[in-house]
C-alpha cells in the first residue's frame, strides 16, 4: 500500500510541478507573445497601406490608359484628316467656283427673259 501512496505523491508532484513549468513558460513567453502581436498589428497597418497604394495606382493606371486612348485617337483623326487632304484639293480643283456658276445661271435667266418677250 506504501507504494501506491508513493505513486500517488509522485503523481501529483509530477503534476505540480508540470502546472509550474507550464506557468512559468506562459510567463516568460508573454513579453515574446505581446512583441509578436505588436508586430503583427503593424504588418497588418503596412500591407493596408500598401494594398490602399496598390488601387490608387490601379485608379491611375486606368486613367492614363484612357487618356493615352483619348490622346490615340485625336491623333488617329488628324493624321486621317492629313491624308484625307489631297483628296479634298483634287475634289475642290474638279468643282467650279460659284461665280462661274453664278454667271451661268444670270445668263440663263435673261436668255428666258429674252425669249419670252419675243
Amino acid at each position: 500500500m506504501i507504494i501506491v501512496y508513493l505513486s500517488l505523491a509522485v503523481v501529483i508532484g509530477s503534476l505540480a510541478y508540470l502546472g509550474f513549468a507550464v506557468f512559468k513558460t506562459i510567463k516568460a513567453s508573454k513579453p515574446a507573445m505581446d512583441s509578436l502581436n505588436e508586430t503583427a498589428q503593424r504588418m497588418q497597418v503596412k500591407a493596408d497601406t500598401i494594398k490602399t497604394e496598390t488601387d490608387k495606382l490601379k485608379d491611375n493606371q486606368q486613367e492614363i490608359m484612357a487618356d493615352i486612348e483619348d490622346k490615340k485617337k485625336a491623333v488617329n483623326s488628324a493624321v486621317f484628316a492629313v491624308k484625307q487632304t489631297p483628296v479634298m484639293f483634287k475634289q475642290l480643283a474638279k468643282t467650279k467656283p460659284v461665280a462661274a456658276l453664278e454667271r451661268r445661271r444670270k445668263g440663263r435667266l435673261w436668255k428666258m427673259a429674252h425669249q419670252n418677250r419675243a
